[in-house]
């Protein structure tokens, strides 16, 4: 394959220092006879074009170019052009010869110019037009790339018999009729599924030049989830939903500064316990990364995301984000980063108002509504308080609202540290900790109008992962696997943005999950995963009709097919 990129690139070298040897060797003969050693330079010269265009190494339009380039050059020089002595006036004799022809004298030194001139501009020309390669594309494509990726899945969500039903008197269903709620929007917990779905992302990217660039990409999946792009199988071969998945403009100053601006995905350094791969964030971030040499380097990553525009009030909904971080070398095989972030998501908490919630022309127009925390969005963990009449008697006729009891305010601390001892295997350790500091029981009791309400403090998350072998499987026979371990505190971070796998979304459980895959071609991969969760037990009984010990044990068995373009 070498030999062949080689042989590829000689025409273009060819062509462009064939006119460049024949000005040297008119360079040479200053004291020939110039007219007869033009002549043989013209000659030669469009010999050597024709030769590169008959062997299909030059296009007609390139050697039409050429020959233009250097008949404008010709000119160049006729106009440089010094005489060599005083014209002498004419004799008699040299009157009376109509053909005579004076050729001009050109100075060593304006030769040596034309030469390099020419020469540098006939090799520029041929390496930004590829000349004499097959194949070649114009020069604006070639500075755009496209990339993709599908997936295909089966997976197994198996739910314990013994769970608590969701119509259990003692369990779910009470939460209707309480001032608190847990997981208001379960449907099922003790019916196994099986499903398969799919994912499809396709992007295009393009190099603007000067370190600006763009991209678009889009995916399967649907807007009621912020964290999947999966779509389920099964649906009457009925065709599936495509979104903008990204999109976004960004500086990039060789990796020292990056600054993006539009939809992307997480700028922050960290693992899956907080921002789930499949998550893009709408907004803009900034991080300096300056390189303080041998494998160390600090960076410095912000951002700002707005969650939620609200039409009946400036009080929007946003996420802002902020985070330093530092990469060295404990040793030469050895590699220990790090990164402390602080997230701040304001305007989530709920505040309660005791209008009822009109109905008609004047729905959406009473206070609380703000700080709604939507059912399509919130998928389970989260305490969440009643937002309407929350001290009224609930009879079935006034649908139930409800906003996070919690403000968020989560500190994350994130490390690993990475092995190359044992390469080609790579084996990495990672650890996520999550403590949201906005949690405060004196607050909570302030904006739900309870003030004997206690909740058990569970603000915390953490997570330890440990991975074994290539480090990106790239290609047949190479492999990874990893076994991570989890536990998530019921108000530690949003269970809107949490992955989906583990506890089929959401707060408020422990577990561990073992998988892995296998390189079965180019960029192609065959891998399995088991994730088995329970929730937490919490050693307060809220009120006379709901306790949040009841009991959900889900395990998720997946099986993938995954390919790369």
């Amino acid at each position: 394959m070498q030999r062949q990129a080689k042989t590829s690139f000689q025409p273009t070298r060819m062509g462009a220092l064939a006119l460049a040897c024949a000005l040297v060797a008119h360079g040479g003969s200053a004291h020939a006879d110039e007219r007869a050693e033009l002549e043989r330079l013209r000659v030669t010269t469009s010999s050597l074009i024709e030769a590169l265009v008959d062997n299909g190494l030059l296009t007609r339009e390139k050697a039409n170019a050429i020959l233009r380039q250097a008949t404008d050059a010709g000119n160049k020089a006729a106009a440089l052009a010094v005489p060599a002595e005083p014209a002498a006036v004419p004799t008699a004799d040299v009157a009376k010869k109509p053909n005579l022809i004076r050729i001009p004298y050109i100075t060593e030194s304006t030769k040596a110019e034309l030469r390099e001139q020419i020469k540098k501009d006939v090799l520029a020309q041929a390496h930004d037009e590829r000349w004499g390669e097959p194949g070649a594309l114009p020069a604006w494509l070639r500075r755009i790339a496209f990339e993709g990726d599908v997936r295909v899945r089966f997976q197994h969500d198996g739910f314990d018999g013994a769970n608590t039903a969701p119509d259990d008197d003692a369990g779910y269903a009470n939460q209707a009729r309480s001032s608190l709620a847990w997981s208001p929007d379960l449907v099922n917990t003790q019916h196994s599924r099986n499903r398969a779905t799919l994912r499809a992302r396709v992007g295009v990217h393009a190099d603007l030049g000067d370190g600006f660039d763009a991209a678009v990409r889009l995916s399967t999946g649907n807007t009621a989830s912020p964290v999947s792009a999966s779509q389920t199988q099964g649906n009457y071969f009925n065709k599936y939903t495509v979104l903008f998945d990204q999109a976004y403009i960004r500086y990039n100053d060789k990796g020292a500064l990056v600054a993006t601006a539009g939809r992307f995905t997480s700028p922050f350094y960290g693992t899956d316990l907080t921002w789930p791969d499949d998550i893009n964030l709408d907004g803009a971030a900034v991080t300096v990364k300056p390189v303080l040499g041998a494998g160390q380097s600090v960076f410095f990553t912000a951002g700002v995301f707005p969650l939620q525009e609200l039409e009946i009030s400036a009080k929007d909904k946003w996420l802002y984000g902020a985070q330093a971080g530092f990469s060295v070398p404990l040793n030469p095989a050895t590699q220990f980063r790090a990164g402390l972030a602080l997230y701040d998501f304001q305007g989530v908490a709920g505040r309660v108002d005791t209008q009822v919630k009109p109905a008609g022309a004047s729905a959406g127009v009473v206070p609380y509504e703000t700080t709604l925390y939507p059912a399509g969005v919130r998928q389970k963990g989260n305490t969440l308080i009643r937002l309407n009449n929350p001290n009224g008697v609930v009879d079935g006729s006034v649908a139930s609202d409800w906003g996070v009891a919690s403000r968020f305010r989560p500190l994350d601390l994130s490390a690993d540290v990475t092995f190359l001892q044992f390469f080609p295997i790579t084996v990495k350790f990672s650890f996520d900790y999550i403590k949201n500091l906005g949690f405060d029981l004196s607050d909570i009791r302030a904006r739900s109008g309870q003030s004997d309400l206690n909740l058990t403090q569970q603000d915390t998350a953490v997570q330890a992962k440990l991975t074994v072998g290539a480090d990106r499987v790239e290609k047949a026979g190479q492999w990874q696997s990893f076994l991570t371990y989890r536990r998530f505190g019921r108000d530690a971070w949003l269970d809107a943005f949490t992955d989906t796998t583990w506890h089929l979304g959401g707060t408020n459980y422990q577990g561990w999950s073992l998988g892995g895959q296998y390189g079965i071609g180019p960029r192609t991969t065959l891998g399995a995963r088991f994730t088995s969760t329970h929730n937490l037990n919490d050693p307060i009984v809220y009120a006379p009709l709901l306790s949040n010990n009841a009991k959900l044990k889900i395990d998720v068995f997946q099986v993938e097919l995954n390919a790369r373009f």
